[in-house]
C-alpha cells in the first residue's frame, strides 16, 4: 500500500470517488463506517443509494450539471445534507466536492463529514440560549418572542390573549430557612405544577428568580384567563416535601388581556406585573385581573 492509498484509508473523514455515470468506484473506510456497508456493497453501486427513491432524479441532474461545470465546493457550502444508511436511519453530514480528470480516471470526489456531535451541539447551545438552566422553561428572551408571535396572530385572526404573570409568596423564606438548594428543588417543583395546569399550545417561562408568566395563546374571554390563574394560585398552595422538607408557598398572580388591556408586549408584561403586586397587596395568595389606574406597588408590596 502506498502513500497515498494510506492517506485515504486513515483519512477521519469519508471519502468517495464517484464516476460521471455515477457509480461508486472507491470508498474508504471511514465512509463504510458512516454508512453502515461494507466496501465490496459499494463498490459499483450507484451513489444514489444514499438517497430517498424520491431524490434519485434531483440527485442525477444535480451530478450532470457539477461534471459540466465544476467548481471548488468546500465544507459548509451546501445547506443541511443528510446520508441514508444501510440500516434507514438519517445522519446528518457535511460534503466538500473535487473533479478529478488525470490519469485516466475521471469524476467527482466527495469529501463527507459526519456532523451528528456538531449539530447536537448546535441544539444544546440554542436550548441554553432560549431555556431556564434550572427548571427548562422558556426564558425570558424566548418569552418575549412567543408573545410578540401570539400577539401578531391574535391581531390577525382578532383572538384574545392572556398573560399571567406570578411570584411566589414565602419562597425568600424558604430559601433562609432551608437553603438555596432546597429553594432550587422547589422551582423546579413549580415549574412542573404549572405546566401540568395549562395546555400544550400555552408557554410557561420563568423570567427570574422565582417570578414565572404563563401565555395563553387562544382565550375565548376573561374568564377563562381567571380560572386558568385560579387553578395555578390552587395549586401553588398545596404543601410539598422537598428533601424531606414539607414547604409550603403559594403565589401572587396578575392578569392581563391583549388586546383590551395592552397591544404592545412590554406594555402587557407592565400590566400583569402591576396586576400581580395589587394581589401581594390585597393578601397574597389570590390573583388579580389588571384594571386602568392602578398604581405601582412595587416598593410597597414587595416580593418575598
Amino acid at each position: 500500500m502506498n502513500i497515498s492509498e494510506l492517506i485515504v484509508t486513515q483519512a477521519p473523514d469519508g471519502i468517495l470517488f464517484v464516476s460521471d455515470s455515477g457509480t461508486i468506484v472507491l470508498a474508504n473506510e471511514a465512509l463504510c463506517t458512516l454508512s453502515g456497508y461494507q466496501r465490496h456493497e459499494l463498490l459499483g453501486k450507484s451513489v444514489e443509494l444514499f438517497l430517498p427513491t424520491d431524490l434519485h432524479r434531483l440527485h442525477v441532474e444535480n451530478r450532470q450539471r457539477y461534471a459540466l461545470d465544476p467548481q471548488r465546493r468546500p465544507m459548509g457550502t451546501m445547506g443541511n445534507l443528510t446520508l441514508l444508511r444501510k440500516d434507514g436511519a438519517w445522519v446528518p453530514i457535511d460534503i466538500a466536492l473535487s473533479r478529478l480528470d488525470a490519469e485516466g480516471h475521471v469524476g467527482t470526489i466527495a469529501f463527507v463529514r459526519d456532523t451528528s456531535e456538531t449539530k447536537q451541539s448546535e441544539r444544546q447551545l440554542q436550548h441554553q440560549a432560549t431555556h431556564d438552566a434550572l427548571t427548562g422553561l422558556t426564558n425570558r428572551w424566548l418569552l418575549g418572542e412567543y408573545l410578540r408571535q401570539a400577539i401578531a396572530h391574535a391581531e390577525r385572526a382578532g383572538r384574545r390573549i392572556a398573560l399571567l404573570l406570578l411570584d411566589l409568596d414565602g419562597f425568600k423564606s424558604v430559601n433562609d430557612t432551608f437553603g438555596h438548594a432546597v429553594g432550587d428543588k422547589l422551582l423546579v417543583d413549580v415549574a412542573g405544577r404549572l405546566t401540568a395546569q395549562v395546555r400544550a399550545s400555552d408557554v410557561v417561562a420563568r423570567i427570574g428568580g422565582d417570578e414565572f408568566v404563563i401565555l395563553l395563546r387562544e382565550v375565548e374571554q376573561l374568564s377563562d384567563a381567571v380560572a386558568v390563574a385560579d387553578k395555578l394560585v390552587a395549586a401553588l398552595s398545596l404543601p410539598r416535601i422537598v428533601d424531606g422538607i414539607t414547604v409550603q408557598t403559594g403565589c401572587s398572580l396578575g392578569i392581563a388581556m391583549y388586546p383590551v388591556d395592552a397591544q404592545e408586549p412590554d406594555t402587557l408584561m407592565r400590566c400583569a406585573d402591576l396586576a400581580m403586586y395589587h394581589a401581594k397587596a390585597q393578601g397574597r395568595g389570590r390573583s388579580i385581573v389588571f384594571m386602568p389606574g392602578m398604581s405601582d406597588l412595587t416598593g410597597a408590596a414587595g416580593r418575598t
